[in-house]
Order: structure tokens, then C-alpha cells, then sequence
């Protein structure tokens, strides 16, 4: 007969499964969710919604809110040139290692310049696990020095990527709000994220990257490009994916021309068109070699790199962090979305139309779009 001891034993076993079943839901597949309270997936606004992929929950925890002023912060952050934790003490280099223990994601941009990468970035890097550095052009850095990171450490290629994040959140684009809108700037672009963390973490890192699109497409043209990739996921253990951010070819090429330094035509009115072919034909041969670079990638490394349209990430950022995230195997709360989506300016950049095309320049454009799945449907007289 059981003694008293051990009836004791099962009977709070029980009680404690219980109270566990009662706090969450799960459902076991190929992708793992917590739900709390009510809502789905892409719903964050009627109910709070954790995501995370095949790894133990126990390992995962809940961010905290950020109550601090921000503008005090950030002039610590001007000031000393350190990062801030939670109890507003700087990160020491044993407290930034230990968050380098837990990054299990590298991620790198890939690309286009003027395709909405700076913004997007900007959003990534206000996750509270997420650095995103903003062009460091790391995967470059990889490549060239790969032997000296794997004889010392890999921590030192990881801050590369935190150092750059701390900076341009101190001093740089993500240190400034952006007033006005695309069509109608009143201050230079400025991508700070209010009441998140970017520059800093909260505890620990789980994915670490560098948003340099065009560096990272440009490399991906060379042989050993992928092979790079395989040795960073060995000599870090962690998976290595990249972030495939796609403008309508029209627009991104158009806006290329036009923040040229000889050209500076982004403000303005835009009542006459700005008439470059020379600079106009670089751009096109530029666009279609990092398409060519992003696609080497996209082949070689299926289910490693994610398209995202860029208009999705003006028109609907919730939903575009969303499926990053879950790409990502991360942590996606409701305070991180909302923060971030209020920050988006959500008017289109339609800027086709501000440089002369010749219609055999259009033609180029249209024969190598053929080229490339992921710029089918893309045209010069669709709106998007």
C-alpha cells in the first residue's frame, strides 16, 4: 500500500499538471504556439499572441515593458556611448557574451539598396532579442575574415553587428523620429522605435544580423559565397537565413537615380523630370546583378531566404513582422508589434514617374524582370 509520503507526491503532481494545462494551449506540428487569450495569428490587436518554433519552451521568456523615458536614455547613450540594461547599468562585456550564448538565428539582409531596408531593419532591431545592425556589410566582413573570428571567437564577429546597432541607435538614423511623410518631408529620415530596444536587448540575444542588402547580393555572385554560409553555421551552431526585401523594380531603380549624389533629387517638388540615361543605365545593369546575387542565394539555400514585398512593409508592418518573426523562431508579443507599427509611415513611395525612361531602357527592365521569379507581376504602369 502507497504510504502517505507518496499519495502526497502524486496528488500535488497533479495539481501542479493542472495548473499548467490551465495556463497554456498548445498544439504540436511542424510549428509550435502559445496563445493568451484570444485572437489568431495575424489578429494582435484583440489578443495577445507569443510565437516560437520547435524549441522548449522552458528556455523562452517574456519580455518586460520598457518604462524608462526614452529621451533620457538616449542621452546616456549619446553621452557615455554605452547600452543600458533594464536597471539602467551599463552591458558589460561578461553580460553581452552570456547574451551571445543564446542566439540560435543569424540574419542578414539581402538585396537592393532604396527598397525599404533601413526601415525594416529599424523595426527588427527594436525586438528586445534582436540585433540588427544597420550596414556593416557583416556578411562581407564573414567572408574576408572568416579564419580570424573562428581562431579567436565568434563573439567578436557578433560585435561587429551589436556595436554598429548601439551607435546608429545613439547617434545614427534609429536615434531620430521621422516627421512628415514620404511625399512630404519635414525632417531628414529617422527610424527610432519609442518604448523598445533598439540598440540594446533585453537579458539575452536570439538573432543577430546586419541589414546590407546589396553588400550581402553583391557577394553571393562570388564562388565561395556559400560556403561562407555553411561555415558560419558550423563555427557558430546557429542557422544562418537572410531577409529578401522586393520593391517594384521600376520604383527601386527610379529612386536609385535620384538620390545619386550628382543627381539629389528625392525633395521636391518633382515637377519636372530628371533627366540622367548614363546614371539610369548603371542603375538597371547594378539592380539586376544583386538580383542575380539574391537569387544564387534563394536557389542554394531553400527555406533560408524569405521575400518580403516592400509595400507590405508600409501598408501592413504588423503583419510583415509577423512572418519574420516566425521565420525567425522568435518571440513576436503585441507591445513589440503595435510600437513598431505606430513609427510607419504608411504612405507609398511611387517614384517611377520622377525620371525620363526611353522606351528601350523600359524594355531592359521588363526582359531581365523575366529572369526572376520573385519580380513577376511587377510592371511600370501597376501602382505597386
Amino acid at each position: 500500500m502507497p504510504s502517505s509520503k507518496a499519495v502526497r507526491g502524486v496528488l500535488l503532481g497533479t495539481v501542479i499538471g493542472l495548473a499548467l494545462a490551465g495556463l497554456f494551449i498548445v498544439w504540436s506540428g511542424k510549428d509550435t504556439y502559445i496563445k493568451y487569450e484570444s485572437g489568431h495569428l495575424g489578429s494582435y490587436v484583440n489578443g495577445k499572441l507569443l510565437w516560437f518554433g520547435d524549441r522548449d519552451i522552458t528556455s523562452l521568456k517574456t519580455s518586460t515593458e520598457n518604462d524608462k523615458d526614452e529621451r533620457k536614455e538616449l542621452e546616456t547613450q549619446r553621452t557615455t556611448g554605452e547600452t543600458e540594461s533594464d536597471d539602467q547599468e551599463p552591458v558589460s562585456t561578461e553580460d553581452l557574451y552570456k547574451a551571445y550564448g543564446h542566439v540560435n538565428t543569424i540574419v542578414f539582409f539581402i538585396g537592393y539598396p532604396r527598397s525599404r531596408h533601413s526601415l525594416l531593419g529599424s523595426l527588427l532591431d527594436a525586438h528586445p532579442h534582436m540585433v540588427v545592425s544597420d550596414e556593416k556589410m557583416a556578411f562581407t566582413i564573414w567572408k574576408r575574415r572568416s579564419d580570424s573570428f573562428i581562431k579567436s571567437s565568434i563573439y567578436k564577429f557578433y560585435d561587429i553587428m551589436f556595436k554598429a546597432s548601439e551607435r546608429s541607435a545613439a547617434q545614427g538614423k534609429r536615434s531620430r523620429a521621422f516627421e512628415g511623410n514620404v511625399t512630404n518631408k519635414s525632417s531628414r529620415y529617422g527610424y527610432l522605435v519609442p518604448n523598445q530596444w533598439q540598440g540594446r536587448f533585453d537579458q539575452y540575444i536570439e538573432v543577430i544580423g546586419d541589414k546590407a542588402g546589396a553588400s550581402t547580393a553583391q557577394a553571393m555572385l562570388k564562388d565561395d559565397a556559400i560556403d561562407a554560409v555553411h561555415l558560419l553555421e558550423k563555427a557558430a551552431a546557429a542557422k544562418v537565413k537572410f531577409i529578401h526585401v522586393v520593391r517594384n523594380p521600376f520604383d527601386n531603380i527610379a529612386t536609385m537615380v535620384i538620390q545619386h549624389k550628382t543627381v539629389k533629387g528625392r525633395d521636391g517638388e518633382h515637377h519636372k523630370q530628371i533627366d540622367a540615361p548614363e546614371i539610369l543605365e548603371d542603375k538597371i545593369d547594378s539592380y539586376f546583378k544583386w538580383a542575380k546575387g539574391s537569387n544564387i542565394a534563394r536557389e542554394a539555400l531553400p527555406g533560408s531566404v524569405l521575400d518580403i514585398p516592400s509595400i507590405d512593409v508600409v501598408l501592413r508592418p504588423a503583419e510583415v513582422l509577423i512572418k519574420i518573426c516566425k521565420f525567425l523562431e522568435i518571440i513576436c508579443t503585441e507591445k513589440y508589434l503595435h510600437d513598431c507599427a505606430d513609427t510607419v509611415d504608411s504612405t507609398p513611395s511611387i517614384t517611377r514617374n520622377y525620371i525620363k525612361w526611353t522606351a528601350k531602357q523600359k524594355d531592359t527592365v521588363y526582359r531581365e524582370m523575366n529572369r526572376f521569379s520573385f519580380l513577376q507581376g511587377y510592371s511600370f504602369d501597376k501602382t505597386v
